[in-house]
């Protein structure tokens, strides 16, 4: 559109400019021309074919022009149905997650992390006390070390199987003993040491009858032997302990092993005047076995020195010497009550003092 501006005369009390024309001068237009022109707009342009589409439309009007491909510096990424980019997408689909009903009525994002947290421990839980659960079940049947327990009383499982071979000295025996004699040095209250069958052979032959089944196995590809217990009432337990041959020849030829152990005891009568049960532990006691191969057994009365085959436990045909022992010093033993509580001081200051349990099968 174009705009005519038209000069008017200055009023008459301005400066008047007489001009040699009579006529006055005609108006012109803002584009230069006259009013006496034809006062008709320019005509408008075509559109161009190239023109990109503009960015908003008024009154919600949609481009006259459609592309079938964006230009080629565009950086957005169109979908399958061409409609909208894949990060718009992505944002509607985040949007939707974020506000679902049922994660923000049961506690959001928060609780969905717990429960991740929790399925995660399990999961490392179970496969823990799988792996461990594997590993004691292999300790517990290839028994390859020399674990030991002992005491005074009780039943406590221990290997029970014979062995599998029956050359001397291999095979699966009882050692039927007789308990020979008890020392109480090593404590400064004698019941606190006790020794099965609590009766000695010169107070009742018949009564102090103690019998150790123990298991005598080859190692393979070796000369040497290893021994086991087997359930006793003496809780006395030991596996694959070293046998060891002894002044090899000579007629107190013999086989010998040794192991460290905790003893338990019962004491028959009450530590203190409040009359509670007891028990005392030894905790530096030692058990050593000494299996003879040429002196010969006399207990029990009548029994031979050859070897019973076909017996699951045949008689050890020779002489056996066994011992419990435990040394004095601070805090040996240790007397507890029902409740865990310490019963009192039992030791004795002088460590070479010795508590002892013997056993044999001879008179020598």
């Amino acid at each position: 559109m174009s705009f005519i501006f038209t000069v008017r005369s200055t009023p008459a009390s301005a400066h008047r400019r007489e001009t040699s024309t009579g006529s006055p001068l005609p108006a012109i237009s803002e584009d230069g021309t006259s009013s006496s022109e034809a006062q008709h707009p320019p005509p408008i342009p075509a559109r161009a074919s190239n023109r990109p589409a503009p960015k908003h439309f008024a009154l919600s009007t949609l481009p006259r022009h459609r592309y079938d491909s964006p230009p080629t510096h565009s950086h957005f990424s169109f979908d399958d149905e061409g409609e909208r980019p894949n990060a718009e997408k992505l944002a509607a689909a985040r949007a939707g997650v974020l506000s679902n009903k049922h994660i923000v009525k049961r506690g959001g994002w928060k609780r969905l992390l717990i429960i991740g947290i929790i399925i995660v421990l399990c999961i490392v839980g179970l496969v823990v006390g799988l792996v461990f659960g594997l590993r004691n079940r292999q300790r517990s049947s290839s028994s390859s070390n020399g674990s030991t327990d002992g005491g005074a009383s009780g039943n406590v499982s221990g290997g029970s199987s014979p062995a599998t071979s029956t050359a001397f000295p291999a095979g699966s025996y009882s050692f039927t003993t007789y308990l020979s004699t008890v020392f109480t040095n090593c404590t400064s209250n004698p019941a606190t040491w006790t020794c099965y069958p609590y009766t000695t052979y010169s107070s009742s032959p018949s009564d102090s009858t103690a019998t150790f089944q123990w298991i005598i196995d080859p190692v393979p590809h070796s000369p040497n032997y290893t021994i086991s217990s087997t359930d006793n009432f003496f809780s006395i337990l030991f596996t694959n302990l070293t046998l060891s041959l002894m002044n090899a020849g000579q007629s107190h030829e013999h086989y010998y092993f040794s192991t460290g152990m905790q003893k338990p005891t019962k004491p028959s009568v009450a530590l203190t005047n409040q009359n509670l049960a007891s028990t005392c532990y030894f905790n530096q006691t030692s058990f050593q076995g000494y299996l003879y191969t040429k002196m010969a057994r006399t207990f029990p009365s009548g029994a031979s020195n050859t070897t019973e085959t076909g017996q699951p436990f045949a008689d050890w045909p020779y002489a056996v010497r066994v011992e419990q022992m435990s040394g004095g010093g601070s805090g040996t033993p240790t007397c507890l009550g029902p409740q865990g509580q310490s019963l009192g001081d039992f030791s004795v200051s002088n460590t070479a003092q010795q508590c002892e349990c013997l056993y044999l099968n001879n008179e020598a």
